[in-house]
C-alpha cells in the first residue's frame, strides 16, 4: 500500500522551462513549488514517494532514475530528419530563429568563432560521434576531449582524472575502464533521446539507452541509468520509516492549504506572453524573488531552516531589493534628511487617508512620482505577505520537508560508486558526492535531485573552462 497519493486532476505538469518538449533545463525538485504552485507541490511529493518506494525493500520500482553527471557542455547530436545528415551542437540546435546545427567544421567556425574552446570540442564530437551509429537524436554531457584527461595520484592511487565542469572524475590507471578512457578521444554520457519528424517538432524522452550504439576505441560512452548492482542503496526499515515520516508531515501540511490560497502566494492571476510567444502566469513579488533569495543562501553555504526566521530574512532581502530600486530611480541623487524621514514615515503607514495626505507631502518635497509608486509597491506587497503569512509559512514548511526527504534519499543513492568523484582544491583532491540524479515520472517529465549545499554552491562559483 502506498504511504499516500496526492492525486493530480489538472492537466499534465509543465515540464520544460525554456523550450517546450526539449531538455533545455531541469528544475530542482523542491523549486517546482515556486515554478508551478500547488501542482508543483503535488509533483514534488509524488516524485519523492515514488523514489521512496523504489528503494524500499520489497515495494518495487515505481520511478525511473538516472545519474546526473557533471559534464559540460551539453551536446546534442544525431541525424537531421530533414536531410539525413549527421550534426552536432549545443542546446542552440533547438533555437527558433537560427538553429545552430553543425554538419561540418565550416558550420562550427561560423557559429562558434568567438568561443574557440567550445568550437574545438564540437569538432572532435563531429568527427568521432558520427562513427557510433546514432540513428536518431541524442543529448549527452561531454566529459572530455583530447588534452582534458591527465594523471594524478589520489590517496596513493595513480588515476586518470578529468574535470568537465565542477566535479573531478578519477579512474585508476591500468583498470579496464581506465584503459578505455585513456584510449578515447572523447567521453560522453547520453541521458536524453529525441523523437519527431523534424527538429522543431521533436520531444524529449529522458533515460536514453546506449544498447544499440557501436563501440569504438575513439569514443567512451555510456548512458546515465542508475545502476545498483550491490543492493546497498536499498532502504533499511528504519531509514524507510524516517523518510515516510518526513513525507507524511509535508503531505499533512499540504492538505491544509487550498489550491487557491497556495497559488495566490506564487501567482498574481494574470497572464503574460513570453519572448518565445508562450503564455505564462505572472509571478507575485514572492514568486519572483524567492528563488534568487534561496540561491543567495546556497552560495553562502546555508539551507532553508526555520520557516518563520526564513520568512523574516526574505522580507529583509526583498525590502533591500526594493530600496535599491528606489535609489536607482533617484539617478544617483542622495535623499535629504527631510526626504528620507518622510519616505520612512510613508512606508510605515497603512491607513489610506493618511497615505494620501503624506503622498502630497512627498510631492512637495520634490520626490519623484516614480519613487512614490515604488514605495507604494513595497508597502502593498509587504502587507500582502503579512496578511497571508500563515499560508506562506505552510508553503515554506512543505519546501523544507521536501528538501529533507530529498537529502535522505540522496544519502542512499550516493552509496553506489562507479567512478571516483572529487573537488580539486589547493590542498589536493577532496572527496565529494556525484552531482546528483534525475527522477523521471510516468508522464515523461523529470526533475533533478542535487545536494545544493554540496554541489550547487561549488557550481555557482566555478569557472567553466569549456566556455573560453
Amino acid at each position: 500500500m502506498k504511504l499516500f497519493e496526492i492525486k493530480n486532476t489538472s492537466p499534465k505538469w509543465q515540464i520544460f522551462e525554456a523550450a517546450e518538449g526539449k531538455n533545455v533545463h531541469l528544475e530542482h525538485i523542491e523549486d517546482e513549488i515556486y515554478n508551478l504552485g500547488y501542482l508543483g507541490a503535488q509533483k514534488a511529493l509524488n516524485y519523492l514517494e515514488g523514489l521512496r518506494r523504489m528503494f524500499a525493500q520489497g515495494e518495487g520500482e515505481t520511478t525511473k532514475v538516472t545519474v546526473k553527471w557533471d559534464g559540460a557542455p551539453a551536446v546534442i547530436c544525431g541525424v537531421d530528419p530533414s536531410d539525413g545528415e549527421f550534426f552536432v551542437g549545443t542546446k542552440s540546435v533547438f533555437a527558433k530563429t537560427e538553429p545552430k546545427l553543425c554538419k561540418s567544421e565550416r558550420d562550427i567556425n561560423k557559429f562558434y568563432s568567438e568561443q574557440p574552446g567550445l568550437a574545438e570540442k564540437l569538432k572532435v564530437a563531429l568527427k568521432t560521434l558520427s562513427k557510433i551509429g546514432i540513428g536518431g537524436v541524442l543529448q549527452g554531457d561531454l566529459m572530455f576531449t583530447p588534452g582534458d584527461v591527465e594523471t594524478a595520484n589520489i590517496e596513493g592511487q595513480e588515476c586518470y582524472v578529468f574535470t568537465p565542469n565542477t566535479i573531478t572524475y578519477a579512474v585508476p590507471v591500468g583498470s579496464e575502464l581506465g584503459n578505455r578512457i585513456a584510449a578515447a578521444k572523447i567521453g560522453i554520457i547520453f541521458h536524453t533521446a529525441y523523437e519527431g519528424a523534424s527538429l522543431p517538432e521533436m520531444r524529449a524522452s529522458f533515460g536514453a539507452s546506449v544498447a544499440g550504439l557501436t563501440p569504438t576505441k575513439d569514443v567512451w560512452f555510456d548512458d546515465a541509468t542508475y545502476k545498483d548492482y550491490t543492493g546497498v542503496a536499498s532502504l533499511t526499515p528504519a531509514e524507510d520509516a524516517q523518510i515516510k515520516a518526513v513525507l507524511l508531515a509535508a503531505a499533512t501540511t499540504f492538505r491544509k492549504i487550498t489550491e487557491a490560497d497556495f497559488n495566490r502566494i506564487v501567482f498574481t492571476g494574470r497572464k503574460k506572453v513570453s519572448a518565445a510567444g508562450k503564455e505564462e502566469d505572472v509571478m507575485t513579488e514572492f514568486g519572483t524573488h524567492i528563488k534568487p533569495f534561496i540561491n543567495n543562501l546556497i552560495r553562502g553555504g546555508e539551507q532553508v531552516g526555520d520557516p518563520t526566521a526564513f520568512l523574516q530574512n526574505f522580507m529583509t532581502y526583498y525590502r533591500g531589493k526594493m530600496e535599491k530600486d528606489i535609489n536607482d530611480l533617484m539617478a544617483g541623487q542622495d535623499f535629504t534628511d527631510e526626504q528620507s524621514e518622510a519616505i520612512i514615515r510613508y512606508m510605515g503607514t497603512t491607513d489610506a487617508a493618511q497615505r494620501k495626505a503624506m503622498a502630497t507631502e512627498l510631492q512637495q518635497l520634490k520626490i519623484k512620482a516614480a519613487v512614490i509608486t515604488r514605495v507604494d509597491k513595497i508597502v502593498e506587497k509587504e502587507k500582502f505577505m503579512a496578511d497571508n503569512s500563515n499560508t506562506l509559512l505552510g508553503i515554506l514548511a512543505i519546501y523544507k520537508r521536501i528538501v529533507e526527504a530529498k537529502l535522505l534519499i540522496l544519502q542512499k543513492m550516493q552509496k553506489i560508486e562507479s567512478i571516483g568523484t572529487f573537488i580539486k582544491t589547493d590542498d589536493g583532491y577532496k572527496v565529494t558526492a556525484p552531482e546528483g540524479f534525475v527522477a523521471i515520472g510516468h508522464d515523461g517529465g523529470a526533475v533533478k535531485l542535487v545536494d545544493r549545499i554540496e554541489f550547487s554552491r561549488q557550481n555557482f562559483n566555478a569557472t567553466k573552462a569549456w566556455k573560453k
